[in-house]
């Protein structure tokens, strides 16, 4: 690992961040500027030059499969295997240090960690415990509340205290209930691992000074999508003046609407002053026809360090926009152009990617249609398939039989005559002798029940103590053959139909899953079975994503971190991209803006990108208006084709503004609109018919509060509400 191996791999730029050293730094790497590579030469060049024990070095990242990149590259310079440097994200960071010291924050050992379905479930309980009706207060709402309070290191007490609205008041009470159903469950959901990890590092402070004493070097990459919680959880690690090197890019916070605070990027120097400041801008992926075209789209934004991409792989093809006539001759083209495409690249080389899951359905159907193979990312997650988590919550039962969300799921999975009415009596059964429902099974008063009902739950009872007992002397592997076998999942879907023949594979799967991860740590996890329900809670949708088997068709936000040969973004219109829900705060705007940055920086050759003049929405066609960031491409970058059904319509409506030219009877940029007062009929291109509710500022900057009849109140800009009188 000598100084002239480095000169060699790393640009100066690179080498000057690798070799930075004691103090914290902020590494600001564009996209395709070699973040991975300075991260991981910095972790080798601490242990091989400077001499550094590699298990006082932290690398966090925020999704297992760029953690197992990185530690992969690590081992492969550092001839260290295994290595003892933790890699991985920050909620295995978290989960490590609570697994350790979970006790001192109020966690049992042995708690669980409970996913997304679980949690829904969970909130609908306190809901109904608290009185209120699902109806009134959406669950998912609901649950994204407390995360979001949980993320701003807010407790129930806390979060009610600044409550101001009355859903908050009331979700606080909510909030309350559902942390009690969680301790009593003996769970954690992924926000309190960071809020308790927080917790633990501030409130103990024989902890925190352990810790940090252990912890030499932190590295943290993709450092703007951290939010407060997060931040914190680096500054309890290192301190202000600490070893840390954050690694991010400013352009690419696209995750502000589940936390992500840009501030910590932009204000990196009030958090860590002193920090020195770097800037990677050679892009090794594009041509520089892209990097030119996404530049000079999200320059445009103000809240932005800044920064110039560049290459020397020379200038590539154009970026080429096709406006299509609606969504099924954009999908038309796209398949079309796929196939001539495949000529010359593999499948598995080219993406295409959309702002909203809804748009694949066009795509996808006409992808069938020309028999192209195709991965849809971001579906259904592996781990959250009915048939794993049945398997999982089985594991989960038999290490900790107190699991009352487990038990509930597969009492009677596979069918075992365990209906509703006897679920009933034995929670009754349970909660008048304050015993869990396992306690209540183990102490079964057969009276209570019909006698088929009582057959059934003794059958379930001694299946769930013969597999416990059979944990204890088989391996894993073993123990889940067994449960298959005993629990009749290994017949349940050996049939003919295609969808029980999918699930048998991913029964299959599951099991190749459990081998493969006792095999990589055998001898070094104690409690095999713990780390690999901690492992199944942790998998995020693109750890599993397999690229080889055809087109990737996903959301712009799954695409992060991502590149391919060939990208087609689609759907560049004004509702779409930007998004609806983005058009009233210029800070919404400007993180549509960086969304397209990131689809567009994902493409390495060529680059496609397609808008419709309207596009069915809701069963319905709707006149689209071109999205504002297509103006932003500097024209020499571009090249346009227009579908020859471009104006194969019998409405004439949204032609002038699909170009961006003004159009009569609609609201443009200047002064205020005449005509737009209070009680004025609208119709938007996406959001439908409204009624102006007020108007004010004046300009350019002028907003307009609408109440749409579909969606319900909107706050606008003027210059791009491209409204239409009534």
């Amino acid at each position: 690992m000598r100084g002239i191996v480095l000169e060699r791999d790393l640009n100066p730029q690179q080498l000057e961040a690798v070799t930075h050293g004691e103090g914290p730094q902020l590494v600001l790497a564009g996209a395709g500027s070699g973040k991975t590579r300075v991260i991981t030469h910095r972790v080798a060049w601490l242990i091989k030059q400077l001499g550094i024990d590699p298990s006082s070095i932290v690398a966090v990242t925020f999704t297992n499969k760029a953690a197992a990149e990185m530690r992969e590259r690590v081992e492969g310079l550092v001839r260290i295997d295994p290595l003892p440097t933790f890699v991985g994200t920050f909620h295995g960071f978290s989960l490590k240090l609570l697994r350790r010291y979970g006790e001192r924050v109020g966690l049992k050992p042995g708690f669980l960690i409970f996913d997304r379905d679980d949690q829904i479930r969970m909130v609908k309980k306190a809901l109904k415990r608290e009185g209120l009706a699902d109806s009134s207060y959406p669950p998912r709402s609901v649950l994204a509340a407390i995360g979001s309070a949980k993320n701003r290191l807010l407790d129930a007490d806390a979060f009610e205290s600044e409550a101001r609205s009355f859903f908050d008041q009331k979700v606080a009470g909510v909030y309350r209930t559902y942390q009690g159903l969680l301790k009593k469950a003996a769970g954690v959901d992924f926000d309190d691992m960071l809020r308790l990890a927080v917790e633990l590092l501030q409130d103990h402070d024989e902890i925190r000074r352990r810790i940090r004493g252990s912890i030499h070097y932190l590295m943290v990459d993709e450092f703007q999508d951290t939010n407060h919680a997060q931040m914190h959880l680096v500054l309890e690690l290192v301190g202000e003046g600490g070893n840390l090197t954050a690694v991010g890019d400013e352009d690419q916070g696209i995750y502000r609407w589940r936390g992500a605070d840009l501030d910590n990027v932009l204000d990196f120097e009030k958090f860590f002053p002193g920090a020195e400041i770097r800037k990677l801008e050679r892009n090794y992926r594009s041509t520089q026809n892209i990097l030119t075209a996404a530049g000079a789209v999200v320059e445009r934004n103000q809240r932005r360090r800044g920064k110039k991409l560049w290459t020397d792989s020379g200038a590539g093809d154009l970026v080429e926009l096709y406006r299509a006539g609606d969504e099924l001759d954009e999908a038309r083209w796209i398949a079309n152009t796929l196939e001539q495409l495949h000529d010359r690249r593999r499948w598995s080389q080219m993406a295409v990617l959309v702002r909203t899951n809804a748009q694949t359905r066009a795509v996808e159907e006409r992808l069938l249609d020309r028999r192209i193979p195709y991965v849809l990312v971001g579906g259904l997650r592996f781990y959250e398939r009915a048939e794993i988590k049945d398997l999982v919550a089985y594991l989960r039962l038999l290490r900790n039989p107190q699991d009352d969300f487990s038990l509930n799921r597969v009492l009677n999975q596979p069918p075992r005559g365990i209906g509703q009415a006897t679920r009933v009596l034995l929670e009754q059964s349970a909660a008048a002798n304050g015993l869990t429902l396992w306690d209540s099974l183990r102490h079964l008063e057969p009276a209570r029940f019909p006698q088929r009902s009582a057959r059934a739950l003794t059958a379930f009872r001694d299946l769930i103590l013969l597999l416990t007992e059979s944990s204890e002397r088989l391996s894993l592997p073993e123990l889940l053959e067994k449960l298959l076998e005993e629990t009749g999942y290994a017949e349940l879907y050996r049939k003919d139909d295609p969808e029980s023949q999918a699930k048998l594979e991913n029964i299959r799967e599951f099991a190749t899953a459990l081998s493969e991860f006792v095999e990589e740590k055998r001898g070094r996890e104690k409690d095999l079975l713990g780390a690999f329900l901690d492992h199944a809670s942790l998998v995020a949708d693109i750890d599993t994503w397999q690229p080889d088997r055809g087109v990737s068709l996903m959301t712009l936000h799954s695409a992060k971190g991502l590149e391919f040969p060939a990208v087609f973004v689609a759907g560049l219109e004004e509702g779409l991209l930007p998004h609806f829900n983005a058009l009233g705060a210029e800070e919404d705007v400007e993180e549509e803006r960086r969304l397209l940055y990131v689809g567009m920086t994902r493409a390495r050759k060529t680059l496609f990108l397609t808008c419709c003049r309207r596009r069915r929405i809701a069963g319905r066609y709707q006149d689209q208006e071109q999205s504002r960031f297509i103006a932003e491409i500097p024209e020499e970058s571009l090249a346009i084709t227009d579908s020859p059904d471009l104006f194969a319509s019998h409405r004439t409506t949204g032609v002038y503004s699909f170009f961006g030219r003004s159009q009569p009877n609609r609201a443009s940029s200047g002064s205020k609109p005449q005509g737009l007062s209070r009680g004025r009929r609208v119709r938007h291109p996406t959001l439908g018919d409204g009624v102006v509710l007020a108007s004010e500022g004046d300009g350019d900057g002028s907003k307009l509060t609408v109440y749409f009849d579909r969606v319900g109140k909107r706050k606008l800009v003027a210059k791009y509400a491209s409204l239409e009188y009534l």
